[in-house]
């Protein structure tokens, strides 16, 4: 029987390692049953949008020496993605290449370990038909942010209001981490089980700082 969390009794726990037929990592258990639907709502919103996604697994750190962060950070970092998703499109535009929109969908967990600075795992949803890779995130300047990862990197920077070079370090690419979900492909349940039993770590109990007043969990509303 699922039972109430000790910290928050809004939220219920389960323990079971498969939840409305897709699998969860036996480990990571008890997970928080509204983190697992707020998740899978927000996939297939992606996918009902864009028949072809692209998701992409990242984290983002905030520095050991700042401040705890205001609890908007994480809001503007993901306006600030989207903005600069727009004016790539935009670029394209007037240099008369095709065009598709690209309303970014998300999902985000923040985190705290014991020893462990408070850090961000997210997960961004994007059109497949505009972007399919994360590119290279090795890069000594922004340069016009001209790849996802580098989008990604600036986006975050702006949002704690830092320098590209200060936010080195501070956005790590997980391995493994960009998932493509096709609705025309035979592979289609495969690829979308596959993901969400990636992004079920974020539904875990354990790590999530409660009582500090601040949210733990989001997504994208649309």
């Amino acid at each position: 029987m699922n039972k109430r969390h000790t910290l928050n009794s809004n939220l219920t726990l389960i323990n079971d390692t498969e939840w409305n037929g897709l699998g969860l990592v036996p480990r990571h258990s008890p997970y928080i049953e509204q983190y697992l639907e707020r998740t899978l709502e927000t996939m297939k919103r992606a996918v009902e949008r864009y028949r072809r996604t692209t998701a992409i697994r990242f984290d983002l750190h905030i520095p050991k020496q700042a401040a705890a962060p205001d609890s908007e950070v994480i809001s503007r970092f993901f306006s600030s993605l989207q903005a600069k998703i727009n004016a790539h499109q935009l670029r394209k535009a007037r240099c008369g290449q095709r065009v598709h929109t690209c309303q970014l969908r998300y999902v985000w967990v923040r985190e705290r370990h014991l020893s462990d600075h408070r850090h961000y795992h997210c997960c961004i949803l994007l059109n497949g038909d505009v972007y399919r890779h994360l590119g290279s995130f090795v890069s000594v300047n922004e340069g016009g942010a001209s790849n996802m990862a580098k989008r990604v990197r600036s986006a975050w920077a702006s949002a704690l209001g830092c320098s590209w070079e200060d936010s080195a370090g501070l956005v790590h690419y997980v391995e493994n981490g960009v998932y493509r979900v096709d609705a025309n492909s035979p592979s289609l349940w495969r690829d979308y089980s596959a993901l969400f039993y990636r992004l079920s770590y974020f539904a875990k109990s354990k790590t999530k700082p409660f009582g500090d007043d601040k949210n733990n969990f989001g997504c994208s509303r649309r």
